[in-house]
This record gives C-alpha cells, sequence and structure tokens, in this order.
C-alpha cells in the first residue's frame, strides 16, 4: 500500500474520532443543563428554572442567545431558591454566558425580559456549573479535528512533492 493512502487512512480515523468526541462532549456538557427557546414579544417575559444542588458545585451558569440581537433589549435575571436576585444584567452580545455562586440547593430560576421593540428569538440555559473533566471532552475533540485538517494538508503537500520527484 502506498505511504499517502496509509496517512491518509490516519488521518480520517483522527477526524472521526476527533467528532465524535466533539458530539459526545457537547452532549456530557449540557446534560444537567435546562434549556428553553421561547419567541420572546417585546415587553413580554419568560423564565426557566434548574435544580441546583450545592454539595455537587459552588457554581452555577446561565447562558443568553439573542436572535436578531440588538443593544440593550434584553435583560437577565438569576433568582436563588429563597427568591433572592443574584445576577441581573443586560445582554450585550448575541451569546451572553455569565456565572453565578450558588450559596444553597434548590431551584434557581432565569428571568429574561425583552425591552426592546421588537419579538424576538430567545434560548435560554440555566443550571450547574460542567465540570472541567466533561468541558475537556468537547476541547480535545475539537484539538484532535484541527489535528486532522493539518494532517490533510500536510499528505497533500507530501503527495505533490512525491509525484514532482518521480516526473524527475
Amino acid at each position: 500500500m502506498q505511504k499517502p493512502v496509509v496517512m491518509m487512512a490516519v488521518i480520517g480515523v483522527l477526524i472521526a474520532a476527533g467528532i465524535v468526541l466533539s458530539f459526545y462532549g457537547s452532549q456530557v456538557i449540557t446534560e444537567g443543563l435546562s434549556q428553553k427557546e421561547e419567541m420572546v414579544m417585546a415587553g413580554s417575559s419568560f423564565e426557566i428554572s434548574s435544580d441546583i444542588d450545592m454539595d455537587t458545585t459552588r457554581l452555577g451558569v446561565f447562558v443568553v442567545q439573542v436572535q436578531n440581537f440588538k443593544e440593550g433589549a434584553i435583560h437577565a435575571k438569576v433568582f436563588d431558591p429563597l427568591g433572592a436576585e443574584l445576577v441581573s444584567t443586560t445582554v450585550d452580545r448575541e451569546s451572553f454566558e455569565k456565572r453565578f455562586d450558588v450559596a444553597t440547593s434548590g431551584t434557581y430560576r432565569l428571568l429574561v425580559e425583552n425591552a426592546g421593540q421588537d419579538q424576538t428569538q430567545i434560548i435560554a440555559v440555566i443550571g450547574p456549573m460542567p465540570d472541567p473533566e466533561k468541558l475537556s471532552f468537547g476541547i480535545t475533540g475539537f484539538y484532535i479535528l484541527i489535528l486532522g485538517l493539518i494532517g490533510i494538508v500536510g499528505v497533500g503537500i507530501y503527495a505533490v512533492r512525491n509525484r514532482r520527484k518521480k516526473a524527475s
């Protein structure tokens, strides 16, 4: 078997492994998070909640993704199980993420308000911050995928150089 064919097979395995790890990592990361997608009318709001155990983690996270983003139109608030407001912020970019401290176990709520003039599609996520081990699956998959793509370029250069040597 020719060397470039063997190299391409190895690179194909690297790319496949990178894709599998990336998908698996995404599922592992999001398994403990609550997610809700909704079309929010101007002047309206919606709420999503998640049970967070402080024995498992001391850090929570929420994400707000806004379609047709407009500056200053979307506001987010996080409330602890006792109803105290932990975070109150204006979403300042299309995909906004913020962490918050978990002081007691219970149901944490994320309230997303549309103060703009237009209805907007919003995706909201709240839950415990995923462990670093879980985050590493997706990152490792990404790096393996990049390595495979770089390998494709390397094998292409190798094959072109070998053809030129054989032609001479």
